[in-house]
């Protein structure tokens, strides 16, 4: 039975049908490739493979009530259903198996809408809820991919002592705070001045500076707050309200740095010399915007206190944009 005719049965002028054709979009969340000719037997055969990783995955509902369509149209075919499945020759008539094919993807597309997100290995879902909740409501330029290596770090050092230089709107620090509290102890201490007169105190270039002397800092710092609160963070979160400089002295280990402050080369070398010093042989530091002209002098005095673990790349550019390294 050649999907033409399934197509001209339901009243369409399309080579493949609606039903099938989203049918295969849904199939293809199981890795699952559509023929190069697609037919409605090489469909089932298709389904077949689909509905034994349903059933190894522990999803026995979605398999059942898509196995009472199957016996439905095997019924009609006057065959058994492990025809249909083997993607065997059957006749009826092309309006049933045009039904069968609309109630089959609905199963299949349901069950993949009620599935829960997989989670990234080596993430627990409560630190992975927080992340895609951090990202959904708090202000910042921290990425998944980002957010996801603080958090995986931070879970295997199990480090104490966490700093991070350059908060703003708290994008990446509650990875970290997150990782914390699934670790049961440890602090993140979040240096940030909140202050445009701060953030501009050296110039980097024209339009990064003028950009930054128009920010809400009050608006971003009150939603920090809230959103650290709102989450029960604040047992491992501790915001020293200062330029970075005036605060190092407060440090005399770090076991987790992030540097993410002013990028200015004054700015950033002096956040390397201040705090990278003090973190403990073997401890992690991770160095963002790696790729400005104005961190190259900082990236020259990490590279002389630490080797390089990773680095992070735009997918767009392929620039690399963050470094995470281990202090010798």
């Amino acid at each position: 039975m050649d999907i033409d005719v399934v197509s001209d049965a339901v009243g369409s002028d399309q080579p493949v049908c609606g039903p099938l054709a989203d049918a295969w979009e849904t199939l293809s969340d199981f890795q699952v490739v559509a023929p190069a000719d697609p037919n409605v037997f090489a469909y089932f055969r298709t389904l077949d493979r689909v509905l034994a990783a349903l059933g190894e995955s522990g999803e026995v509902e979605p398999v059942e009530t898509v196995m009472l369509h199957v016996d439905y149209l095997a019924d009609k075919a006057g065959c058994d259903p492990s025809v249909v499945l083997g993607g065997g020759d059957f006749t009826t008539h092309p309006q049933i198996v045009a039904d069968a094919l609309v109630n089959i993807s609905l199963v299949l597309q349901q069950s993949v809408r009620s599935r829960p997100e997989q989670l990234p290995e080596g993430v627990p879902a409560d630190v992975y809820t927080l992340i895609l909740e951090a990202e959904a409501k708090l202000a910042g330029w921290c990425s998944r991919e980002k957010a996801l290596t603080i958090a995986r770090i931070v879970l295997e050092e199990r480090p104490k002592t966490c700093v991070e230089i350059g908060v703003f709107g708290g994008r990446s620090l509650m990875p970290c705070a997150a990782a914390l509290r699934h670790n049961g102890g440890g602090e993140i201490y979040g240096i940030e001045a909140w202050s445009p007169n701060v953030a501009i105190e050296n110039a980097t270039n024209e339009a990064n500076d003028d950009w930054w002397s128009k920010i809400d800092f009050a608006g971003i710092k009150r939603e920090f707050y809230r959103f650290a609160a709102a989450t029960n963070l604040t047992p491992h979160v501790r915001l020293i309200e200062a330029p970075s400089g005036r605060a190092a002295g407060l440090f005399d280990t770090i076991d987790f740095l992030h540097i993410d402050g002013s990028h200015s080369m004054v700015n950033a070398a002096e956040d390397v010399i201040l705090y990278a010093r003090k973190v403990r042989s073997g401890g992690i530091v991770v160095f963002d915007d790696v790729n400005w002209a104005s961190t190259a002098p900082a990236r020259d005095l990490l590279g002389a206190l630490c080797d390089v673990v990773t680095v992070l790349k735009d997918p767009a550019s392929g620039l690399d944009i963050c470094a995470v390294l281990r202090r010798r």
